[in-house]
């Protein structure tokens, strides 16, 4: 989630209200988790059956594999960095800080560019934009279960937030940082610790690659 921290601890809020839009955001998280679970199911079962067009051992795959691991580094620095403002408040306020100075949902912009990253690990661009636009859509979906809530504890305040800030995209030029931050060590951890099996898309996809070289799996769709 992008600011639920931060609505934990809004004693002022019409109870009953953001009560039945917290029930109805944990149904709607269960199902995020369980469309991304199909997703991941269905890039297993079909990746191995799509070949990158491009050769193997050129300049175009390589760099493709190369950008998507450098994606992978820069979604999990940038998820700590979303941590370092988010991970350290008590709950009574709207983060609008540090990368949510610049969007209202950074981590999950950092979870798509992970996602790209993944795909590009297999030499092809077509799937790697696939991948994450299915991902993109599921965020967008929860995106907006999330936003009744924080309207809902916030108000009129994250109205005025909404329309200074992009919903995901950054706008660089609105950023804005306190010289100090409070910092969860825990839950920085814990970013971390989630992001890596980002990684392991890089031998899984090796290996999926030597397979198909030795005609161990056939290769029925060959994109770019």
């Amino acid at each position: 989630m992008s600011h639920m921290a931060a609505v934990s601890g809004r004693a002022d809020a019409p109870r009953p209200s953001l009560d039945a839009t917290w029930a109805r955001l944990a149904k709607a998280q269960v199902r995020r988790r369980r469309a991304l679970g199909v997703l991941v199911v269905a890039a297993l079962v079909l990746l191995p059956w799509i070949g990158s067009a491009w050769p193997e051992p050129g300049w175009v795959n390589q760099g493709l594999e190369w950008l998507g691991l450098g994606l992978m580094v820069a979604a999990v620095l940038g998820r700590c960095a979303c941590m370092l403002y988010l991970g350290g408040r008590k709950g009574a306020d709207l983060v609008a800080e540090g990368p949510y100075s610049v969007s209202r949902n950074p981590l999950y912009v950092f979870s798509i560019l992970a996602v790209l990253g993944i795909g590009l690990q297999t030499g092809s661009l077509v799937v790697g934009l696939a991948l994450a636009l299915a991902a993109s859509l599921i965020f967008r979906w929860i995106v907006g279960e999330e936003e009744q809530l924080l309207r809902v504890a916030f108000g009129a305040s994250f109205d005025d937030y909404c329309m200074r800030v992009p919903r995901f995209w950054p706008k660089l030029s609105l950023w804005r940082s306190p010289q100090h931050v409070t910092v969860d060590l825990e839950g920085l951890w814990k970013t971390v610790r989630d992001a890596l099996p980002y990684f392991l898309s890089v031998p899984v996809f090796e290996a999926i690659e030597k397979a198909q070289e030795a005609g161990w799996v056939h290769v029925y769709w060959s994109l770019f």
